[in-house]
């Protein structure tokens, strides 16, 4: 996969293009399974939508290939976001 190639699907997700930007990365995952980034921007579409278990999913399989990448930060992010609870709307 070529530096151009994510870069495309970056500009499609910056345009709303989600659909168009999911297929492209699904075709570029599978020539190149291995590819960190592509798995970590998988990740991050699937966290807009709050797919939780696909993005989390997605972002393992960049930090499996890539420990060293952003994709454990992001982890950590999901984990904020779900445990959350507000306690000032809960009743007593």
């Amino acid at each position: 996969m070529e530096k151009n190639d994510l870069n495309e699907v970056h500009k499609m997700l910056c345009s709303n293009k989600v659909e168009e930007a999911y297929e492209t990365l699904h075709e570029l995952l599978e020539k190149e399974p291995d590819n960190a980034q592509a798995w970590y921007l998988l990740g991050g579409l699937f966290r807009r939508y709050q797919m939780w278990g696909d993005a989390i999913n997605a972002y393992n399989k960049a930090k499996m290939i890539d420990p060293g990448g952003p994709a454990d930060a992001a982890i950590a992010s999901i984990y904020d976001i779900i445990g959350f609870v507000n306690t000032d709307l809960m009743n007593p």
